[in-house]
């Protein structure tokens, strides 16, 4: 049985088998994505909580249940509730305005 210290990875480890997803990302992987999004939500670009009740959340960009992967290069850093907003959608589906011509979705 894999046992880890690594909550990320085993959470979303189970997910991404139940739906026959590839790939696998660890804590290292989130921090350093939480870094790139400087801290800040993806969806919303509010600051987000590291600790506590409303602490951020792993989210899979493009989900595994619409073929997603469990790579690091498919996980976003998500408000609580940006991520349940979102749920299964694509990112177009839940926020249509970033995606729009000239709008600044990667800043």
């Amino acid at each position: 049985m894999y046992r880890s210290g690594d909550a990320y990875k085993s959470k979303h480890r189970r997910r991404a088998k139940a739906v026959g997803a590839r790939g696998s990302f660890d804590k290292w992987d989130v921090s350093i994505r939480l870094a790139k999004q400087r801290g800040r939500c993806h969806y919303c670009g509010e600051r987000l909580d590291t600790h506590g009740p409303n602490k951020f959340q792993a989210d899979h960009w493009i989900p595994l249940s619409r073929g997603g992967t469990n790579y690091a290069v498919n996980i976003v850093c998500a408000c609580p509730g940006c991520n349940l907003a979102k749920g299964d959608k694509l990112p177009w589906e839940f926020r249509p305005a970033r995606w729009d011509p000239g709008a600044r979705r990667d800043d």
